[in-house]
């Protein structure tokens, strides 16, 4: 994958979002690699608030670029699972993760940065460093701790914090039950 298709996928989905009215940011691998170190990635990870009245405007708005299954998105929506958008012109995929808009899921949204992504013709919604770490050490606990990739990620972020926001790591990752893989990681730099 062309570095700057990341970037292409997210811009399409973000205009997607907008036109549905869905509350959005960029995290996974494009967050942790703006805050940390780059890497490569084969998806592009979205969590968004969409209530389940936003299902038809969303799959009409992301059909204009993307391939999308309307039943996913409807059952990811009623469940606050994951479904997925395919652009069809890079045959990339967006994973979209629909989360309550409730305890971390809310202050991480109410928190995201606006960063112009490489590749990108606007300006993006992205998880701060701080979350997109506590979201890589909850990816990394939900993998069974096996994940070299979300563990490199994580100190990559975390090295590349310059004002973290301790007290907000803190308060989160005991709340995400990720206490004991923040301060190993904290330990690990």
């Amino acid at each position: 994958m062309d570095a700057a298709e990341p970037g292409v996928v997210a811009a399409h989905a973000a205009n997607a979002f907008d036109a549905a009215g869905v509350s959005y940011l960029v995290g996974g691998s494009v967050a942790s690699t703006i805050h940390g170190e780059p890497r490569g990635t084969l998806d592009v990870d979205f969590a968004v608030h969409q209530a389940r009245e936003q299902v038809e405007l969303l799959a009409a708005s992301l059909e204009e670029q993307f391939i999308v299954d309307v039943a996913s998105i409807a059952e990811a929506a009623a469940s606050k699972r994951m479904c997925n958008a395919i652009l069809a012109k890079l045959f990339i995929k967006a994973d979209v993760h629909v989360r309550a808009a409730e305890g971390h899921s809310l202050a991480e949204m109410d928190r995201a940065l606006l960063v112009e992504l490489p590749g990108s013709d606007r300006t993006l919604r992205v998880a701060t460093p701080e979350d997109t770490a506590l979201r890589k050490l909850w990816w990394y606990r939900a993998g069974g701790e096996s994940s070299d990739r979300q563990w490199q990620d994580v100190r990559g972020v975390l090295r590349g914090m310059r004002a973290s926001d301790r007290n907000y790591l803190d308060r989160w990752s005991g709340e995400l039950g990720g206490t004991d893989l923040l301060a190993r990681a904290l330990a690990d730099l």
